[in-house]
């Protein structure tokens, strides 16, 4: 339970309160705007498909991997010990540091987002996939 804790905490981090609503907000700002603005700003297009009724679709898609894990770290164990040697009662306790291996873990992301150009040219509708379609 603690890992999971502590691999939220980092992807926390790493993602900084990057949200798919955000990302969302920043796509409706295209919307009405000419594709030459977009690819301006977003760069040549992955992939693109001609529609037959005059429209265009336009796709951008990128993929990461991140890695977490792959180090090692100590966690104390303390032992309790009590007793008695002849007549006389004894307790104690020692601690000794073992030694513990993070497994390395791999992620893959990714995104793949849609943008629909109209026959006049504009940014008509945008569709995402995809579980790093994020944005601050």
């Amino acid at each position: 339970m603690k890992k999971l804790i502590y691999l939220f905490v980092m992807v926390m981090l790493v993602s900084g309160c990057a949200t798919t609503a955000k990302y969302e907000a920043k796509l409706n700002t295209w919307i009405g705007v000419s594709e030459d603005s977009l690819v301006a700003s977003w760069g040549v297009p992955d992939k693109t498909h001609e529609m037959r009724d005059g429209k265009k679709a336009i796709e951008y898609a990128h993929k990461n991997t991140i890695q977490t894990g792959g180090y090692t770290y100590t966690t104390p164990q303390t032992t309790y010990e009590s007793g008695k040697i002849g007549d006389k009662s004894y307790s104690g306790t020692s601690t000794t540091y073992v030694i513990e291996r993070e497994p390395i873990r791999k992620y893959r992301l990714s995104c793949k987002t849609s943008f629909v150009i109209d026959n006049t040219g504009k940014v008509e509708s945008w569709h995402h996939e995809g579980n790093d379609c994020v944005s601050n």
